[in-house]
């Protein structure tokens, strides 16, 4: 599995790190089966591991370079972290970036047009489902079960018991990131540094 994969690389690090021919994990699963694995030298597998370590710590840790964007959530969070709070009213232009948004907004279009389809295949099983919790066919198994929740009406409690809330409100920080097509060139962001 993907999980098995990476943990292989932390005990081929770990292997590298002590110079231990063989590494051992073990895990219990659902609290109900012991698995273990044993995991063998392999210079091949070692020795990439090796150079990608020795890369990574020459050309990031060292020079305090942000690797480049992967898209993961990692990555999300390490930007959000190193670049908190915005100067206000700054801004720069940005320079070689325009064909990478067109692809973006072509991404968020095709994204919709899936979930459009994704909601219709849904609306017709709800359909077909009418008022039963499960379904099942060959290769699926569907619930479309009752969920009962209690939610605190916030703008109520703010109007009518502002001490209160003003007592367990909790402010949050973060930083909204949008984009916004420029018709014509027009209403462009003044450029203050």
């Amino acid at each position: 599995s993907g999980q098995m994969v990476k943990y292989r690389f932390i005990m081929f690090h770990y292997m590298a790190v002590t110079g231990k021919r063989t590494w051992y994990i073990a895990t219990v699963i659902l609290g109900k089966e012991f698995v273990y694995r044993k995991l063998e030298w392999n210079d091949e597998s070692i020795s990439a591991l090796i150079d990608s370590e020795e890369y990574f710590w020459n050309n990031h840790v060292l020079t305090k370079t942000i690797p480049s964007p992967d898209g993961s959530d990692a990555c999300d969070e390490i930007i959000a972290e190193y670049f908190k709070k915005a100067r206000k009213s700054s801004s720069i232009k940005l320079v070689g970036f325009d064909d990478k948004l067109n692809r973006r907004e072509n991404i968020l279009r095709q994204i919709s047009k899936l979930q459009e389809e994704q909601k219709k295949i849904e609306q017709e099983i709800k359909l077909y489902m009418q008022d039963n919790e499960y379904a099942y066919s060959n290769d699926f198994n569907i619930s479309w079960c009752n969920v009962d929740s209690v939610r605190l009406d916030t703008k109520r409690i703010k109007a009518e018991q502002p001490s209160i809330y003003s007592k367990y409100a909790k402010a949050s920080h973060c930083r909204r990131f949008e984009v916004k097509e420029v018709a014509n060139n027009g209403n462009k962001l003044n450029q203050t540094a």
